[in-house]
């Protein structure tokens, strides 16, 4: 028996047991679906991801409160009250700007209240900034003018608000002039931003901007501010500008530290390129978890084939030993049953292919519709693992039905009731 006479054979065999076929293949279709949809939404994050710290400038370095001391990470705890050690003032921001690697510094602080208007009242984060804070990040006027140096200086009440929490509480109207109450401060509207949408992962058009020395004194009863943001002179100059703040820093702090040990730090520095490597290990490594737990329904398909198909050589072992009394060969049984199995596990996977893709790309729907930037993207060599393994699934679970249907005597076979 040529082999596409065994071909011709796996084939019929499947058609005859179509309900049995389509059941055998659910598992596989299941699995490879699932990984190429883990895949896509693990690529599709990192690419968010990158996008959102490209959005920023890759030339930008974050100052953070608090000690880089990695043996004593307690995770979200540490995040948690991170904005709550003080160690990070004004002056800091304003010390690192002298640096001749840095172009710019902001100090940043923040909160969230209810602001008033009229009788429209929302929950709404404030910023405490610096003009050089909204510079950092881009920030225009579309009506009105932005913060200036005098309204930090002098504590000015006065708000930038950005496009979305004009719609909110203005709507139509002209704000330009009104006052809105921030726990019951009044606030003068001296400006509207324009749209900015999301940059890491925070819709600025939700933001009110205010002088920080105003959020500091009048709303928070602060003397520190959150973090300081800055920008490096340009990208060839992050590293030196990163060690040049570390340097500042511990002089503006009398941290004693020749050897360079941050643990021993009281505040933490990190350009873009160091935060970008680090989330994206985060989504890698989350991609990779996913797809493994996804592709244990794989591994569920493939016992289901050998189950299925084992039932099989028992319902057919009259016909196998039928064909073993006309002349077939060990051989060619075992090529028969084998062939059946990879057919249907790469019947499986081209058609879990179509179902993965279609449900990356209705999940990327998803995701678009809650208001996050999400670009659908499938990989070839995720494709490729699909069929690929889906191959080899048929072939090492194909492996004992078709042995044991090979292996049949003809005499016990046509015997068989």
């Amino acid at each position: 028996m040529k082999f596409l006479n065994s071909l011709q054979t796996a084939i019929n065999g499947l058609k005859a047991n179509k309900t049995r076929s389509a059941l055998t293949m659910l598992g596989i279709i299941i699995g490879i679906a699932s990984v190429i949809i883990m895949m896509s939404l693990g690529q599709g994050a990192q690419n968010l991801i990158i996008g959102q710290i490209i959005s920023t400038g890759s030339n930008t370095i974050f100052i953070e409160p608090g000690s880089l001391d990695k043996t004593k990470s307690r995770g979200m705890m540490d995040m948690m009250e991170k904005f709550e050690i003080q160690t990070l003032k004004i002056k800091d921001a304003e010390a690192i700007q002298k640096d001749p690697n840095v172009e710019i510094a902001a100090p940043l602080t923040f909160g969230v209240s209810r602001v008033v208007y009229q009788s429209i009242d929302k929950r709404i984060t404030y910023m405490g900034v610096t003009p050089n804070a909204l510079e950092i990040n881009n920030t225009y006027s579309v009506s009105g003018r932005l913060l200036t140096d005098t309204d930090v200086k002098i504590t000015a009440r006065v708000a930038v608000l950005g496009h979305k929490v004009k719609q909110d509480l203005f709507g139509d109207e002209d704000p330009l002039g009104k006052t809105i109450r921030i726990k019951k401060i009044n606030f003068k509207i001296i400006g509207v931003a324009q749209e900015q949408g999301t940059q890491m992962f925070q819709n600025l058009d939700e933001n009110i901007y205010i002088p920080i020395t105003t959020a500091q004194k009048l709303l928070l009863g602060i003397s520190h501010v959150r973090w300081i943001t800055a920008k490096a002179i340009n990208e060839e100059k992050v590293d030196e500008a990163v060690e040049g703040i570390r340097l500042i820093l511990r002089e503006t702090h009398n941290i004693y530290n020749p050897e360079g040990n941050l643990g021993k730090d009281d505040f933490k520095v990190m350009s873009q390129k160091e935060t970008a490597e680090m989330l994206t290990i985060i989504t890698n490594v989350l991609t990779i978890f996913l797809s493994s737990v996804a592709a244990i329904a794989l591994l569920v398909g493939g016992i289901g084939i050998m189950n299925i198909m084992l039932v099989s050589v028992t319902e057919r072992t009259r016909e196998i030993g039928l064909r073993k009394a006309v002349g077939a060969r060990k051989k060619d049984i075992l090529e028969q049953f084998l062939i059946e199995a990879v057919i249907l596990t790469v019947m499986g996977g081209l058609i879990g292919t179509i179902v993965g893709i279609i449900g990356s790309y209705l999940g990327c729907l998803i995701i678009k519709s809650v208001g996050i930037d999400w670009v659908f993207f499938i990989s070839l060599p995720s494709i490729a693992l699909a069929f690929g393994v889906a191959a080899i699934t048929g072939l090492i679970f194909g492996i004992v039905p078709a042995r044991k249907a090979a292996n049949l005597s003809p005499i016990e076979a046509l015997r068989y009731e």
